[in-house]
């Protein structure tokens, strides 16, 4: 056999053994569709169109007959894939049974009469053939028809969002786009050529690909890894066959001795270039075996990484619930967490749908119970069946099912339930594996390790805070007139920036920097700052430095970051006079222009050591004659309205809450 003879039957011999092994899975597979069938159908005309193109081109029968089959298989396929669509989506149309009439028609003509092949021969490995007067109008048909198929897949494709849907419908979908374009041949000077039937072989692999891979028609197939082994070393030897038949046809040996040599030397150069590909070949069978495996593998792999270096408990649970919704292909996942206070597990993080009103569960619930005592994943099929589970309330009953949750992980660490993963189906609808639930069990240790280590974190910066306020709140209480300043100017300045359009965020520490603006006085000493009389230059000097002071003190609190610029800054002017760095215009923060307005109006109407109170109507007209010198004349424009509002009264927890003001 020579190469020219190989590559040219290797293609149909690919398609028949491809095409035929599909065959039997999908007649073997369970339960029996009508979906299952016709495709069935579809791959039988495949396989005879993959036999009689060998049939054909090998020439070792009549190869007219054979030729007239491979003309009629494209039509059963044609049919078979257009009543495949109709099933797949549910679709009826009226002038559905003319398809089948056509068919009934077409197949004993291609088969039995000259009307679409009159004659057909074989010449030096290519084939001449002569079309009957119908042929033309059977390709317009079976094209159109093809062509209204993959449109129908198409549109399929683009209706749903399920990504193991869409895998199914992209690799069916290329498999015939495949096939069909490349009859196109056949009407061309190239035809001759068994480019069609090369195609063929590819459609086949890629069918393949969809049932191995992709589950089409939900067909589960076990197959050795040891048996995909073989048939890639079986191939790998084609190859070297292959090769030693391209060699002996280059180079003319005659003697038996050249023979042998030529034959050492190819080897040692084929077994040089194919174990790389070998190795390579076995790696992507592993992937294709334990492909869900070896993506889990790199999703904890990943949040290993990612998660350990986080303190942030947001950003924790976000990553964690992203990277197990796209690696598992769940449909919904939320994490619960226990709150210290009650002691409670409320809903911390959530991705996906359906999202529904969060419900909290409580430390003596049946399910926290269990997945505490117990410590491991529990399965919805428990809840219905284990009698601890009937003292649940209805409405958690009602959560759960709409969630819908299917699994539950505890997060546990150091013998304590921190909280749990709740995870629901997943999108392909299959059920989660044992592989599954170790992937989920490692992740949950992981994870409860990194939230336990953001709470510690957490509740020290909390700490922090706390220990900051207090301190805030002793500075306030040093000076015997003005007990409640910081807390006054914190809740005008949060309302001001609200009206300014700030973000929550900005607002929040906006805030913040109004209650602690101040707490850089903690290391003036009580004589300068409670002195009656006026400062000397020195005193100044002290005074100047508490913003300083304040900045440098709050800094290293992660919450607080963006509230020591607002602190430093708070005593800057707007034309440049103010401390402790001579700012002008819109160097300084938006936070500390507000601060600056809003502490100078409680400045001006707290009585103080050295100075007298003033009225409100003079701080007002006060603040005006200095917009635009000492301050933002726009912050001040809209802290007079927020004055004029008498909105002062409400708390800064109503105005963090949703409090919506709007400037005419």
């Amino acid at each position: 056999m020579s190469l020219d003879d190989a590559l040219t039957y290797l293609p149909p011999v690919i398609g028949a053994i491809i095409f035929g092994a599909l065959e039997l899975i999908v007649a073997q597979s369970k339960p029996r569709t009508r979906l299952k069938t016709i495709f069935q159908i579809y791959l039988l005309a495949m396989f005879l169109w993959s036999v009689s193109a060998f049939m054909t081109l090998s020439g070792w029968m009549e190869i007219l007959p054979w030729f007239r089959v491979m003309t009629a298989t494209p039509t059963i396929m044609t049919i078979a894939v257009f009543y495949f669509v109709e099933v797949l989506f549910g679709l009826r149309r009226r002038w559905t049974p003319l398809v089948f009439l056509f068919g009934l028609c077409i197949i004993p003509i291609s088969l039995f009469t000259p009307l679409l092949i009159i004659n057909v021969s074989l010449k030096d490995g290519s084939l001449h053939y002569e079309f009957g007067p119908l042929i033309y109008l059977v390709a317009i048909i079976g094209y159109g028809l093809n062509f209204f198929n993959i449109a129908e897949i198409i549109n399929g494709y683009a209706r749903t969002s399920d990504s193991t849907q869409r895998n199914r419908f992209r690799y069916l979908l290329l498999a015939l786009s495949i096939t069909v374009l490349a009859t196109f041949i056949n009407f061309t000077e190239w035809g001759r050529y068994p480019i069609d039937i090369g195609a063929n072989a590819i459609s086949a692999i890629l069918i393949a690909y969809a049932i191995l891979r992709h589950k089409l028609l939900d067909i589960r197939i076990v197959i050795r890894q040891g048996l995909l082994y073989s048939l890639t070393t079986a191939f790998l030897g084609l190859v070297y066959f292959l090769v030693i038949t391209l060699m002996l046809n280059v180079v003319e040996v005659f003697s038996g001795g050249r023979i042998f040599l030529l034959s050492v030397i190819v080897a040692i150069l084929t077994a040089v270039i194919i174990t790389p590909l070998r190795e390579l070949a076995q790696s992507w069978i592993d992937r294709l075996f334990y492909r869900e495996r070896y993506n889990a593998s790199l999703m904890l792999q990943r949040l290993s990484q990612t998660t350990t270096s986080l303190l942030d408990l947001d950003k924790v649970t976000q990553t964690v619930l992203s990277d197990l919704i796209k690696t598992m292909h769940i449909g919904h996942a939320a994490i619960f967490i226990k709150r210290n206070s009650d002691g409670s597990y409320q809903l911390y993080a959530e991705q996906g749908a359906p999202r529904i009103p969060a419900l909290g569960f409580s430390k003596d619930n049946p399910v926290i119970k269990w997945i505490s005592r117990q410590n491991k994943i529990l399965f919805r099929n428990d809840l219905s069946v284990n009698p601890i589970f009937k003292a649940m309330w209805k409405n958690e009953l009602e959560y759960l099912n709409e969630f819908p949750a299917e699994l539950l992980i505890p997060l546990n660490t150091k013998g304590e339930l921190v909280g749990f993963i709740m995870v629901g189906s997943k999108r392909s609808t299959q059920s989660y594996s044992r592989d599954d639930e170790i992937t989920l069990s490692t992740l949950a240790n992981q994870t409860a390790v990194v939230i336990e280590n953001a709470r510690l974190y957490e509740d020290l910066e909390n700490t922090f805070v706390q220990t900051v306020v207090t301190l805030a709140n002793a500075i306030d209480m040093r000076d015997t007139y003005t007990s409640s300043h910081s807390q006054q100017i914190a809740e005008w300045a949060a309302y001001t920036a609200r009206v300014l359009g700030c973000t929550e965020q900005e607002v929040q520490a906006i805030y913040w920097g109004g209650l602690l603006h101040d707490i850089g006085k903690i290391g003036i000493p009580d004589s300068i700052l409670n002195k009656p009389a006026r400062l000397d230059e020195s005193e100044w000097e002290i005074i100047h430095r508490h913003t300083i002071h304040g900045a440098q003190l709050v800094a290293p609190i992660k919450r607080l970051a963006d509230v020591a610029p607002i602190i430093e800054y708070s005593h800057e002017r707007y034309d440049g006079s103010g401390y402790p760095y001579s700012l002008k215009g819109n160097q300084i923060p938006l936070g500390a222009r507000i601060i600056g307005v809003v502490d100078s109006y409680s400045a001006m109407r707290d009585e103080r050591p050295y100075k007298k109170a003033i009225s409100h109507e003079e701080a007002i007209d006060e603040l005006k004659r200095n917009a635009g010198i000492l301050f933002d004349p726009e912050v001040v424009t809209t802290f007079l309205y927020v004055l004029s509002t008498d909105m002062t009264q409400v708390s800064h927890n109503q105005s963090l809450s949703g409090v919506n003001i709007q400037v005419d």
